[in-house]
């Protein structure tokens, strides 16, 4: 299944779109925090969205992730920051999304300082474990700014017990970290569940439609095939619609989807 990103502005071109291909939505609308601070308009967009009449079960959502920190030793921003995270799976809840995705946020600066990395291991699996008991959809964690898939494979070991937990691997990302991807694949697919897909020249993280930088994407399929991972879901996650045409031409071209 291929998601792409509505534009709230744009819903009716986004709907014929997705009808047209049988797309799923990732909504980004709600991890901006001045919306998440205006609660009526939440209300008022998350009506919209439910008003649509289309399905929404295998929908996705990104949850907030500006300078959210749940792992912070400052007790003020973890506060804040799960606050925000538990908003995030409270809106996708209420739209019937299946899951929700979160940043690891995890610095690499701080890669040889165990003191940091063993708070970030359990702040993370406490608040994952925690947002997963306050709601039925699943809790997804996103590798950001990670040069390492170590530290999402030991979230995911103290996770394992949840059914409802899973990685999302951004390719791109990955590829700005590493050029050998298949240690990534080999670590992290038994966890994970969903995809982010775009394009870089492999030096900034650019969003291009796929096909349009240097990630090698019949790589990435025969990877994704080596470890029977072809049916996760994959969001286009490129904004605006010309992009998205252009990025979902190439994957049928090459069979992917």
């Amino acid at each position: 299944m291929l998601e792409i990103i509505p534009s709230w502005e744009q819903i009716e071109e986004y709907m014929a779109l997705a009808e047209k291909y049988g797309l799923a939505f990732e909504y980004n609308d709600f991890y901006a925090p001045e919306l998440l601070d205006d609660k009526e308009r939440v209300r008022e967009r998350i009506r919209g969205y439910m008003g649509l009449g289309r399905p929404r079960g295998v929908d996705t959502l990104h949850g907030a992730f500006f300078d959210i920190l749940p792992f912070s030793w400052d007790s003020g921003i973890r506060k804040h920051s799960i606050y925000r995270m538990q908003q995030s799976v409270e809106i996708a809840d209420e739209l019937g999304c299946r899951g929700v995705v979160f940043h690891t946020n995890f610095s690499p600066d701080f890669l040889n300082n165990k003191r940091y990395r063993d708070n970030w291991l359990e702040s993370m699996r406490e608040v994952v474990t925690k947002l997963l008991s306050q709601s039925d959809c699943e809790v997804y964690l996103e590798n950001m700014f990670d040069q390492s898939p170590h530290e999402l494979a030991d979230v995911a070991d103290l996770l394992q017990g949840e059914s409802r937990f899973g990685i999302c691997l951004d390719i791109a990302h990955m590829r700005l970290a590493t050029d050998e991807p298949r240690e990534w694949f080999r670590l992290l697919a038994p966890y994970i569940r969903h995809f982010h897909i775009n394009d870089t020249h492999l030096k900034y993280d650019e969003h291009l439609p796929v096909g349009q930088g240097g990630i090698d994407w019949m790589e990435v399929e025969a990877l994704l095939e080596e470890f029977g991972l072809k049916g996760r879901s994959r969001l286009i996650e490129v904004n605006g619609l010309d992009k998205i045409r252009e990025s979902l031409r190439y994957c049928q071209r090459i069979g992917m989807g």
